[in-house]
């Protein structure tokens, strides 16, 4: 599998295998996490305020993340059949997206 990774000012983005993920580079001083994919300009105190704001946004086919029973999250979006759903912990997303706990 080939990884490319190209360092913009704001994020970094890898792409892998076709697929593209954006990953901030890091948090403000005080803990709020900016420079978010899909934040329309909003920064977010708490990765839950974030998560909330992207599960609005399922409504219009943005992908989100679904808390599962066990604690993980589920990256909710269209994917091929037959292909394994993407299962993250809660420290992954804090880590991906810059958040303190």
């Amino acid at each position: 599998m080939k990884l490319r990774s190209i360092l913009f000012s704001a994020s970094v983005i890898f792409a892998v295998a076709g697929a593209v993920v954006l990953m901030p580079n890091d948090a403000e001083s005080n803990g709020t996490a900016r420079d978010l994919p899909h934040a329309e300009g909003q920064s977010f105190a708490t990765l839950d305020a974030y998560l909330a704001h992207l599960e609005k946004l399922g409504e219009i086919g943005i992908a989100w993340y679904e808390r599962m029973p066990d604690g993980r999250y589920q990256l909710i979006r269209r994917r091929m059949p037959g292909s394994a759903p993407e299962i993250f912990t809660r420290q992954e997303l804090l880590d991906r997206f810059g958040f303190q706990e």
